[in-house]
């Protein structure tokens, strides 16, 4: 008799935990909706050199996904409704070695007033030999994936 009543309680935590993610998923605000060209600020430094050789890589897979989902480049942040900020999160000596960093990216886009307008990131810290140019490349466009396509007429903005 126990089993359908766990059942039950199984499938009511199962759809709370679901509603409970759609709710923390990023929201679409007015003010991103009218964003259409953006700056892609370089990707901000940090003490460890695993990250700040993956800075480039980060930066230029930023500015072609974007491209990609219908929004402008910007040359410089004048120009521009937002800015896409990147950073890295690094721990360092965790896990099995002591001496090792684990590492996560995280992206924003904030509005010329400085307002977040888009937070994500790559999720849990990875050991950073498991980081390449690669990896990161599939980081970024995973994040970004979750930023709504631009506007119609965002490309003539150039």
């Amino acid at each position: 008799m126990n089993l359908p009543r766990l059942g039950q309680m199984a499938l009511v935590a199962l759809f709370a935990l679901i509603s409970v993610a759609c709710n923390t998923s990023p929201t679409t605000s007015n003010e991103l909706k009218s964003v259409t060209k953006v700056y892609v600020a370089d990707t901000a430094p940090s003490n460890s050199s695993e990250t700040n050789a993956l800075n480039n890589a980060v930066h230029d897979t930023a500015v072609r996904e974007l491209q990609r989902l219908g929004y402008a480049i910007a040359t410089n942040s004048n120009e521009a409704n937002a800015t896409l900020r990147s950073s890295w999160r690094v721990r360092k000596g965790e896990g099995v070695r002591n001496d090792s960093s684990s590492l996560s990216l995280s992206l924003s886009l904030f509005s010329k007033s400085g307002q977040r307008l888009f937070d994500a990131d790559s999720g849990p810290a990875v050991l950073a030999n498991f980081w390449n140019e690669s990896r990161a490349n599939s980081e970024v466009i995973a994040i970004l994936a979750r930023l709504p396509h631009a506007e119609m007429g965002a490309a003539s903005h150039k």
